[in-house]
């Protein structure tokens, strides 16, 4: 299994959900410390109470990327029942991580790129019975 572009892709699943809800990593939050445009800007886009923090999108790409660790293992001996397996550990790890974000951190447009890349992703280790979207028997997100 060819997992280079896998990383890839979650590199960009993450920077798409980093985008959508406006969270910083540490290392921007001091660089626009003592900026003024920055405080204003940020002043006035104040979250209630943000319920999506950089740890939870943290959360998600190491979710993704266990489950590309959990199919190349897989893959050297495919077999369907394993694989839909890693997926419905991964979809049901992703559901909780976003229930506890009060359902914010996965919004639509993600939501379709993540299931498009677990579908994809157990397709490159070997399903076989391949069903039209492997995600949505547990998906919540």
């Amino acid at each position: 299994m060819a997992v280079g572009r896998f990383y890839d892709d979650i590199d960009t699943i993450i920077n798409n959900m980093i985008e959508y809800l406006g969270v910083e990593d540490e290392d921007d939050y001091f660089d626009d410390l003592f900026d003024d445009d920055a405080i204003e800007e940020e002043d006035d886009d104040l979250i209630d109470d943000e319920v999506c923090t950089m740890d939870d999108v943290n959360k998600c790409s190491a979710i993704l990327e266990r489950y590309i660790d959990d199919l190349v293992a897989i893959s050297k001996k495919p077999d369907d029942a394993k694989i839909m397996k890693a997926v419905e550990n991964t979809v049901k790890r992703l559901n909780k991580l976003n229930e506890a974000c009060e359902c914010e951190l996965i919004e639509s447009t993600t939501s379709d790129d993540i299931c498009d890349f677990i579908h994809n992703a157990a397709v490159e280790a070997g399903l076989s019975e391949i069903p039209e979207n492997v995600c949505d028997e547990w998906r919540e997100f």
